[in-house]
Formats: structure tokens, sequence, C-alpha cells
């Protein structure tokens, strides 16, 4: 690359500028079939506009889901075969425009059922059949009756979609939506604990502000992880990242070690400012260039002491922030403060007190929701065009457009050509 790690080194500016030179993929949709149009969909076959999903088939429209079978216009999802339009429920059959429910079949306009089936219209039932607006018929009548529903017209839909939000209403809902949790704040939490504002979570501990963690596995001991953070101990402002350890400031990353501010990294560890990179273990790298033991640690920290005199916080600062505005210093003691980004207040807890502290991270300047926001617009819009892939010419089917400045590659030329 031809650096020089000299007194006039510009760190953030050599990084945004290996940023633009590295290749990014063009689309992280791998073990499939047919399932061009997407992204970060993953063992799945014949979907379209599937994304952040896996182990689906013939899907479409759908995010955020897992072992969708014939299935469209579903949302945070888990098994469901034959639905339309549900979101945020699990294990349905022939089912459409549900919320909340699990384990129900041939229910339609439902909201938050367990374990029903023949409904519809119904809010807040359990172990039930033959219902029409949560009023118990038998099979005969409830047949008679459903037939009369037209379910294919658009008035016969406005008046069901009336009568269920009626019904929904009146039904006494749970203050929020967790199983298998102790000690949990947020919404949307499975089988965790000790979890502190955290939503649409799984298999998490002792971590707080983590954000779509829905895949095999949540995070421990981290903050600020998310989206899809996966299988992750001891990290910080991470987002679209798979089993790290000890890593603060990344994204698009996957099985690394104690490294900071990196974008598409793969199976390494002791990176700083990476960009591009694979199989690096045994060795220190900064901005790619592999450098000394002694020089990594002393140079590192130097680095780290300037971006923060340059209000550098986040990954998403360290590429985007307007470097020309001056840098708002905030006091460590102060533990209620106002967000530098939308000027609202927030408070720190204890627990991501004493991470902070362990993790030798400055408190944050930026309320919760902002760093969020942050970290999803690193991601491109959800958005398909075709472009050629920057190495082999061959047509692309992607989230990046044409005219973005970035080299982009398909999967087999970003696989063949990492460094």
């Amino acid at each position: 690359m031809g650096l020089k790690f000299d007194g006039n080194f510009n760190f953030i500016e050599e990084f945004r500028k290996l940023d633009l030179a590295s290749p990014k993929c063009g689309s992280w949709t791998r073990a499939s079939e047919n399932c061009d149009y997407g992204d970060i969909t993953t063992a799945s076959r014949d979907c379209y506009m599937c994304f952040n999903s896996g182990n689906c088939q013939n899907a479409y429209f759908c995010e955020d889901s897992r072992g969708l079978k014939d299935c469209s216009d579903c949302a945070l999802c888990e098994n469901l075969e034959l639905c339309y339009e549900c979101i945020v429920c699990d294990s349905l059959y022939n089912s459409n425009y549900c919320q909340d429910c699990s384990n129900c079949n041939d229910i339609h306009f439902c909201f938050d059922l367990k374990r029903c089936k023949d409904c519809i219209g119904c809010s807040g039932l359990r172990n039930k059949q033959y219902c029409i607006f949560n009023e118990q018929f038998s099979k005969e009548d409830y047949e008679a009756k459903s037939g009369k529903l037209n379910l294919n017209d658009e008035a016969g839909l406005k008046f069901i979609r009336q009568k269920l939000e009626e019904l929904k209403a009146k039904t006494p809902r749970m203050y929020v939506h967790q199983l298998d949790t102790t000690n949990c704040t947020g919404d949307y939490v499975y089988h965790s604990k000790n979890c502190h504002f955290c939503f649409d979570t799984r298999h998490t501990e002792d971590s707080g502000y983590i954000y779509q963690a829905n895949l095999d596995m949540g995070t421990r001991d981290s903050y600020d992880c998310g989206p899809i953070p996966t299988g992750m101990d001891l990290c910080y402002d991470i987002s679209y990242a798979h089993y790290l350890f000890n890593c603060k400031h990344i994204y698009w990353c996957g099985n690394l070690k104690d490294s900071k501010y990196c974008i598409n990294c793969l199976e390494s560890e002791h990176l700083f400012g990476c960009n591009y990179l694979k199989n690096k273990q045994g060795g220190f790298y900064i901005l790619n260039r592999k450098v000394d033991e002694d020089f990594y640690w002393k140079r590192t920290e130097e680095i780290e002491r300037e971006l923060e005199g340059k209000g550098i916080y986040t990954i998403w600062d360290l590429l985007y922030k307007d470097l020309s505005k001056s840098a708002v210093r905030v006091l460590d003691d102060v533990l209620q403060r106002g967000c530098q980004i939308c000027n609202e207040s927030f408070e720190l807890c204890e627990a991501e007190i004493a991470f902070y502290k362990k993790m030798k991270i400055i408190y944050p300047v930026y309320c919760p929701e902002c760093r969020n926001k942050q970290r999803v617009s690193l991601r491109n819009e959800r958005k398909m065009y075709k472009r050629k892939c920057s190495s082999c010419e061959k047509t692309l089917i992607t989230t990046y457009p044409p005219e973005s400045p970035y080299k982009v590659v398909c999967l087999p030329c970003y696989w063949k050509n990492i460094g």
C-alpha cells in the first residue's frame, strides 16, 4: 500500500480510502438456489425479495424469518407454511393476516392466538376451534358462517379488519413479549437473562441494546450490537456480524478475535482498521499491513486517542462523520447526558457502566436509538439493481446501485480474492 506510519499519517483518511478501494460482496445470499433477488438469504430455494432469512422455500417479500414454505409478505416469523401477511408468528399453517400467533392452523385475521385452529377475526384466544370474532360455533355453523364472509372482496376485508380492531382493543395484553427470560427489559426477547433494552433477541446474556439477534444465537457480555449480531462475546458497536470475541466497531465481519474498526474481514485476529482480509492469524495488522506486535499496541493506542479527540465514537463516525465540525467532549462522570445527534436525554445503567469500564470504552455520547440508527444505515437500502461484477463482469443482482463508488463483486470472486 505504500503507507508510512509517521507523524503525518492520517488514520481516518487512510481508512476511508481503504474502504472505497476494497471490493464489496454484491450479495450475501449463499447456499441457496434461485434466490437472486434479496440479500442475506441462506439455505433457501426459490425465494424472491427476501432479506435476513434462512431455510425458506417459495417465499416472497419476507424478512427476518426462518423456516418459511410457500409464504409471502411475512416478517419476523418462524416455521410457517402457506401463510400470507403474517408478522411475529411461529408455527402456523394455512393462515393469513395474523400477528403474534403461534401453533395454529387455518386461522385468518387473528391476533395473539395460541394453539387454535379454524378461527376468523379472533383475538386473545387459547386452545379454541371454530370461532368467529371470538364467538364459539359448532363445526357446521362455523362452516356456514365463514362461507358468508367474503375474504376476496375489499368491503368484506374492511369489515373483518374493523371487527378485529374492536376485539383487539378489548383484549388484555401482556406488558412485554418475553419467554424464558430473567431480569430482561425490552421486547420480543426469548431464552435470555440480564438483558437491558434488547429487542427481537434470542439466547442473549448480560448484554444491552442488542437488536435483531434472532438467528442461531445472540450475544454475551456485549453492548450496542445489531442488526444481526450472531454468537459474540465481549463486543461493542457491532452490526451484521457473526462469531466475534473481544471486538469493537465492526461491520460485516465474521470469526474475528481482538479486532477493532474492521469491515469485510473474516477468520482473523488482531486487526485494526482493516478491510477485505481473511485468515490472518498469528500476526498484527493495521490498515491491512502486517506490523510488529510492539508497534501494533503502541500505534493503535495512539490512534484511538486521536479518534476520541476528533469525536469518533462509532464505526459510522469513522466512515462518515463530518470532521470539519468540532468534537464535543463529554465528561465520563456525567451519567445523564444529552445525545449529540437528537439532543434527547438518556441515562447509563449500572451494568453498562461496568461494561464500559471493563472494556475501556468511553461513555456513549449518542442515545441508544441514534446509535442503532447509525448501524442500520451502514447497510444498503432494500432495493435491487443490475450491475457487472467488478472482477469477472458477470451480471449481478445487488443492493449496490450502478453508480455506487465501490468495487462490487459476486460471491465466488469475493471468496477467491479476499486477502
